[in-house]
């Protein structure tokens, strides 16, 4: 589903923040992507999902067999993967709803503006599932940020990419939203999707990913399944100030960090 062959990031001063990468991972499932500060998350995740940026990129990044960089218009490249980070404003004073259908809209990339009928019953289907049907009328603006990371996620899920790019987007998400979160992206993956989400929170990463990636200083430390990359050793490579414990959690049987 997506490949990535000697992928590099420098600045437009010559600095690495990425070293050449090769990544594969395979459709439906979940990379989780976890680094201390600085350690090449964004660059890698904002390359994979062809975001603008000033930076110098190399190497090939392939979604879906089609070379990322014959993506040329917007509507083609949201439609196979979608980039969303942590914050989130506005410059209009639109509401939930508005923001839900122009997403669905430019995702279309359909001359005439409007939505059909199974445009429509997912949007419905997703507001429902997440319980948001209260925000509907209400302005972004006045939403508070954990609450607009919820939006602008279910407004993604609503487009419908082939993959979802999620770079700490639920950074301030409370722990119920957090749960459904996890449910209802285990969920999309049966339905097709595939999903990348870096997050400093490593139990929740360990919870919903397949796969992860350790990146420390612009490379991969470790990559592969959870439970062989989820380890002490591993950790102690990452942050050499902390001792971290690796156990196994009796209620989902999937790896926690103690420290």
């Amino acid at each position: 589903m997506i490949r990535v062959s000697g992928f590099e990031v420098r600045s437009q001063s010559g600095k690495s923040l990425l070293s050449s990468t090769d990544l594969d991972l395979p459709a439906q499932a979940v990379l989780g992507v976890y680094g201390p500060n600085g350690s090449g998350k964004s660059s890698l995740l904002r390359g994979i999902s062809g975001e603008a940026s000033p930076v110098v990129r190399s190497g090939e990044i392939v979604i879906d067999g089609v070379p990322l960089n014959l993506l040329s218009s917007p509507a083609d490249r949201i439609k196979r993967v979608l980039y969303l980070g942590s914050d989130f404003r506005s410059a209009f004073d639109l509401t939930v709803r508005d923001l839900f259908e122009l997403g669905i809209e430019s995702a279309s990339g359909r001359f005439w503006p409007g939505l059909n009928p199974g445009e429509r019953d997912r949007m419905a289907g997703v507001v429902e599932r997440l319980q948001m049907v209260s925000l509907l009328p209400r302005v972004f603006q006045t939403l508070s940020d954990g609450e607009k990371q919820m939006v602008m996620f279910a407004r993604a899920l609503i487009q419908a990419p082939k993959v979802l790019v999620l770079d700490e987007t639920f950074s301030k998400l409370d722990l119920d939203r957090l749960i459904s979160v996890t449910r209802i992206i285990r969920d999309w993956i049966n339905c097709g999707m595939t999903f990348l989400i870096s997050s400093h929170d490593l139990n929740f990463l360990s919870e919903i990913s397949d796969q992860l990636v350790f990146l420390k200083e612009g490379r991969i430390i470790a990559g592969g399944p959870v439970d062989s990359v989820l380890n002490e050793s591993n950790l102690r490579e990452l942050f050499t100030k902390v001792a971290p414990h690796v156990v196994t959690s009796p209620e989902s049987g999937k790896r926690k960090i103690l420290y």
